[in-house]
């Protein structure tokens, strides 16, 4: 474990269930910020379904606190590697997506 990398992530303005996965990264990461868990590891140690692993892991990428790299091997994928971004410090908490950006429909009936 980098202390340095699970410090970082602690002090980030993030909602809870990001920050759970941002330091279970962390936890793992080495020296240089790398990490590899798998999503079905980061889902048994936050202890969030499978979907909100990756909705987290979608709002780390998007605000450049995590960069994903798939590693493959011959007989197929393997875990992504996972690459802390221990520049950048966020300002502001961010929110998830809005799950609906539809405007609601409006009834045509009489």
């Amino acid at each position: 474990m980098s202390f340095v990398a699970f410090r970082w992530a602690a002090k980030q303005p993030l909602p809870a269930h990001a920050k759970l996965v941002l330091l279970m990264l962390a936890d793992r990461a080495d020296e240089h910020g790398k990490s590899f868990p798998s999503v079905a590891k980061l889902t048994n140690d936050c202890g969030i379904v499978r979907s909100q692993v990756q909705k987290c892991m979608k709002l780390l990428e998007e605000h450049g606190l995590v960069r994903r790299e798939a590693q493959t091997r011959t007989y197929g994928q393997t875990s992504n590697m996972y690459y802390l971004n221990l520049n950048i410090t966020l300002t502001e908490r961010p929110n998830y997506p809005a799950r609906n950006t539809r405007p609601p429909a409006r009834n045509t009936s009489t």
